[in-house]
């Protein structure tokens, strides 16, 4: 008898080796990778978690739907950020979640931008997926609104042997380790879930992952042999009083009381007599400390001269600055062993909404928000604070975030990085870890001491292969001292950092442009090939 029966065929959306994710499966994995990932930093620190937490959200990526690949990278970025940044809402539930939606944007895009290299093979898409993610972590360190808290470099300070990679190719190069082996390990999930190529897969990711374990170890050798041998001894001190407890957003426009000028400046002067004991170059008082300009308020201008005079060192402190248009800058001043002012560097990199508020006149709902009456104002440019024959690089809280900032310091010839700030705002979150832990990385992008002075902690100092020598926790009230050797002024960049990070940028660009390259090629090579079938046919038809 002749069959001829149909057979019930398979669903023909669903290839039998390639079913789609469930969307509730696929955005759970991807939530997963932005829980793994904020889990690496401060507060809870698990830095190793990095290396594999962004394989649950690269395989829901290649397999998920399009609609649930992209709604998932931006759950990823939510959870990421919704997480690092819980601190926020110290300053208003409403800004910790408007910050989160914005900056989750980026995961967004970088989700969309890995889809899209799926169209690559599987070498180039795992080398793409770390470069666009470099570039775009570039991108959000930019500008006015620049923001690069939550690098994935950022992760890896505590692991000192990868220290030296960043020496070399900037916190970037880091991130970029960690991208590629996450995403060639993803290629091997989905080369074994799908029973595809596993041998080939495996040989694949075995070559970048011993890649990425030897790049580490030759920038350390490259470290050694290019660093600059040190010609200055220098014995810091730094001074923090803790001479209030954690600020709250709704002080920012209340200012101190006279008993509350008076006693933060006894306070610093009685610490700074017990730094002399240790006979430093340099005595370091963090942001803020000064009410006001010392040539303005003779209670400033006295405190200072007797804490120089009796320290007989330089002394570094932050305060206000009014220039002659009434203008407010945040300052760091430079008093002589005497106590004579010498020099004071302003503040170039102001906190969006912290110190001013953009387009304050078309926020109408301002007022129901704790921010500030009067915007400081932004100094003109980064300078260098020259302390007898010492060349201080200073930044300023915030500016410590942005290693263009760092690296355009050491360019110019710093020989130390002093990071002066006020993280009372902060409270008691991991905000302040999170944001010493990034100075770490400047020390070590620049092979420079950072001295890094907080009102309320953490105050430390880290040596230039990323160790913290010594620290002083929140609301302590202590005096640090190191003495460190200084490099010769460099007037130059110490690594390719910069180099690297801009590289990353522009080559994004370019992985972005190609699938539709190798697209449009494709399309081109069938075009050629079908008319090349068509011609024969055509010749041989009878006239």
């Amino acid at each position: 008898m002749a069959r001829n029966q149909t057979v019930p065929r398979r669903a023909a959306s669903l290839p039998a080796r390639r079913k789609t994710l469930h969307t509730a499966a696929s955005l759970a994995l991807s939530v997963l990778s932005g829980i793994l990932l904020a889990l690496c930093f401060p507060r809870i620190g698990l830095w190793p978690l990095a290396w594999v937490g962004l394989v649950p959200w690269l395989v829901a990526l290649r397999v998920a739907s399009g609609w649930a690949a992209l709604l998932g990278s931006w759950l990823a970025g939510l959870a990421f950020f919704g997480i690092l940044l819980y601190w926020l809402g110290l300053f208003g539930w409403t800004v910790w979640a408007l910050a989160c939606l914005a900056l989750s944007l980026t995961h967004l895009a970088w989700g969309a931008a890995a889809r899209w290299l799926g169209r690559l093979g599987p070498a180039v898409r795992t080398l793409g997926a770390a470069v666009v993610w470099c570039g775009i972590e570039w991108a959000r360190g930019l500008g006015q609104f620049g923001f690069t808290w939550g690098w994935l470099g950022y992760s890896q300070s505590p692991a000192l042997p990868l220290m030296s990679l960043a020496h070399v190719g900037g916190t970037l190069s880091l991130s970029f380790l960690i991208v590629l082996a996450n995403s060639a390990l993803a290629e091997m999930v989905l080369a074994v879930v799908r029973r595809e190529r596993v041998v080939l897969a495996a040989t694949r990711t075995l070559i970048i992952l011993t890649f990425v374990g030897v790049i580490p170890l030759g920038a350390r050798q490259w470290a050694r042999d290019s660093g600059s041998p040190a010609d200055t001894r220098l014995k810091v001190a730094i001074v923090q009083g803790s001479a209030h407890g954690p600020l709250r957003a709704e002080q920012v426009n209340v200012p101190l009381t006279e008993e509350e000028r008076k006693r933060t400046l006894e306070i610093y002067e009685t610490l700074t007599r017990q730094a002399a004991e240790e006979r430093p170059g340099i005595v370091v008082w963090p942001e803020s400390v000064l009410p006001d300009m010392p040539d303005r308020d003779p209670l400033v201008a006295e405190s200072v001269s007797r804490a120089a005079s009796h320290s007989k060192a330089w002394l570094l402190a932050g305060g206000p600055y009014f220039d002659d248009s009434g203008r407010r800058l945040n300052s760091a001043y430079l008093f002589a062993p005497g106590g004579s002012l010498i020099a004071h560097y302003d503040k170039v990199q102001l906190v969006p909404f912290g110190e001013y508020v953009p387009g304050r006149r078309w926020l109408p709902l301002l007022d129901r928000y704790h921010v500030r009456e009067t915007d400081f104002s932004a100094g003109a440019l980064h300078h260098l604070l020259q302390a007898g024959t010492v060349s201080i690089g200073p930044m300023i809280c915030f500016e410590s975030i942005f290693p263009q900032i760092s690296w355009g310091l050491e360019e110019k010839g710093a020989q130390v990085l002093i990071v002066i700030t006020n993280d009372a705002w902060f409270g008691h979150t991991a905000a302040a870890a999170q944001h010493r832990q990034i100075a770490v990385l400047r020390a070590v992008e620049t092979g420079r001491w950072v001295v890094r002075a907080a009102s309320t902690g953490i105050s430390c100092f880290i040596a230039p292969d990323g160790r913290i020598v010594s620290e002083a926790g929140l609301y302590e009230r202590a005096v640090l001292c190191e003495e460190m050797s200084l490099p010769p002024p460099a007037g130059r960049h110490s690594s390719f950092g910069p180099l690297f990070s801009w590289l990353m940028l522009y080559l994004s660009l370019a992985f972005l442009i190609a699938p539709a390259a190798v697209r449009r090629g494709r399309r081109g090579s069938r075009g050629a090939l079908r008319g090349a079938r068509r011609r024969p046919r055509e010749q041989a038809a009878p006239r």
